[in-house]
């Protein structure tokens, strides 16, 4: 209903909402389907999928309908007018798709199987919804056509040539503001504190949150390791045991030579007992510990743990727990980041590279759309405010994949513009013809994710969406305020013919 509403306001005509989330409800729904393709999918996936889908492929609709809408004053033939729209937002609208579907797909890359699981399922959606916009979208806009003329009303958005005049004067102030916040941003974004595991995952306000706090208040926080080592040598599992119970952490031990002692023949002992202490190749200790799921004093304290028992049986040994979980998956999660966001950037360079024809520019973009997402990830380090890794590393290629196609709309319609237009004034004019399409697409992203936050009592997904609404605004502030000033500055390095 928001999303409707910021459609409603952004365009000319009361059926063209209609027209755009129609078009859009279509791939919605073809993709939704077609994930029985994966068997299942996760819960994350199924609960923001397609509203995530919803808010990064709106933005091809909208360029669409926008240019057709611009060709249709200067040619009265509808067709025509689609041709000529198709034409001049082709480039635009598969360069955002293209970048978006492979910051989706450098997901794939993660050993944390959500990111794969999540990656597969947009990457799809945002790959139909681009054949959506290519193939059903102009047949949609063209048969509508009269009811969108019939339902015509008067714009709500002043004109924005004022505006466009406005960032052509304070341009360059931005532009040294977003030089100045690069380095910071970037240091602050990864020196964020996290969560790992899944023990923070519910607030208190959810019935497992509250209960789990309950629980803490008479209890305490702890948890249980298991320790499995090869058997046949009790002596050493008593030299073992006494040194782990010398960790302050460690509470308790239950095992076979604290239960039993080693001096006990095994025949001697009932043998259902016995079995839940040892198996044929292992002996188990149960470890009870004074710290929590995970965080600092957890990680050190698995690898003391596991630093002992490598003294005693090298590489030999299992250790299984909550705790141990968790750290085994911050080992793995941390590893992918570099080779996630890696591919992500480079992939998304590689792709304007080729479809621009031009170093200089993608640069400019990539820089710009990366700046907007360390500023958004630094803002929890400031705020001293632990971050879940998962929406962390989704995020980063999710804000990449779905906001550099305004930076790609903005630096397309700047070209244009210079070809009859000097410096100055193509950035007036390309503000103002941009900015309407932006906002529209900014908006409802942002909408969509302070919403996702908002509703759901899944504290992960309530952060993903936190940093979806907050990042949406960063990259629409640079794309509108700070790339025009570099589009200026930089200008002979991208355009073929110079104009004073």
């Amino acid at each position: 209903m928001i999303v409707f509403f910021v459609l409603c306001l952004t365009t000319d005509s009361w059926f063209e909402p209609f027209v755009v989330l129609g078009g859009l409800g279509v791939a919605i729904v073809i993709n939704a389907g077609t994930n029985l393709i994966f068997g299942e999918i996760s819960f994350v996936t199924n609960a923001a999928g397609n509203i995530l889908q919803l808010a990064v492929s709106l933005d091809y609709s909208v360029f669409l309908i926008h240019r057709f809408e611009e060709c249709r004053l200067e040619n009265s033939d509808v067709e025509e007018a689609m041709v000529e729209a198709l034409c001049k937002s082709t480039t635009s609208i598969l360069s955002s798709g293209l970048t978006t579907v492979i910051g989706f797909l450098a997901l794939i890359l993660m050993q944390f199987e959500i990111g794969p699981d999540l990656g597969m399922a947009l990457a799809k959606g945002v790959a139909l919804s681009l054949i959506t916009v290519f193939t059903f979208m102009p047949a949609l806009i063209l048969v509508t056509c009269k009811l969108l003329d019939r339902m015509r009303h008067r714009s709500f958005i002043p004109d924005l040539h004022g505006f466009g005049r406005f960032v052509r004067r304070v341009m360059m102030l931005f532009v040294c503001v977003f030089v100045i916040l690069i380095v910071p941003s970037h240091l602050a974004s990864n020196r964020n504190s996290y969560y790992y595991g899944s023990g923070h995952m519910f607030g208190a306000d959810t019935r497992y949150g509250a209960d789990t706090r309950d629980i803490e208040e008479v209890f305490g926080k702890s948890d249980t390791y298991v320790l499995l080592v090869p058997n046949g040598n009790t002596s050493v599992e008593r030299l073992l045991s006494q040194e782990l119970k010398e960790l302050p952490e460690v509470t308790g031990i239950i095992s076979y030579v604290d239960m039993v002692g080693s001096e006990i023949p095994r025949e001697f002992l009932d043998q259902d007992t016995l079995k839940l202490l040892e198996s044929e190749h292992y002996n188990r200790m149960v470890i009870s510990v004074d710290v929590d799921y995970e965080g600092d004093d957890t990680f050190a304290l698995v690898e003391k743990i596991r630093n002992i028992a490598e003294g005693y049986y090298p590489d030999s040994y299992f250790l299984a727990g909550q705790g141990v979980s968790t750290y085994d998956l911050m080992d793995t999660t941390t590893d992918d980041m570099v080779k996630v966001n890696l591919l992500a950037i480079a992939a998304v360079f590689i792709v304007l590279l080729i479809l621009q024809k031009n170093i200089a520019l993608p640069v400019l973009l990539v820089l710009s759309i990366e700046t907007a997402i360390w500023i958004n990830l630094a803002i929890p380090y400031f705020q001293g405010a632990p971050v879940f890794y998962i929406a962390y590393l989704i995020i980063s290629s999710v804000q990449l994949g779905a906001t550099v196609d305004y930076a790609i709309l903005m630096s397309d319609r700047y070209r244009e513009n210079r070809q009859q237009m000097n410096k100055k004034d193509a950035v007036a004019e390309t503000i103002s013809n941009v900015t309407v399409s932006v906002m529209t697409s900014g908006v409802v992203l942002s909408v969509v994710g302070f919403l996702l936050s908002y509703f759901s009592s899944n504290r992960l997904l309530g952060q993903l969406g936190s940093f979806l609404g907050v990042g949406a605004l960063c990259s629409l502030a640079i794309v509108l305020f700070v790339l025009p000033g570099l589009l200026y500055i930089f200008d002979r390095l991208f355009l073929h013919r110079k104009r004073a």
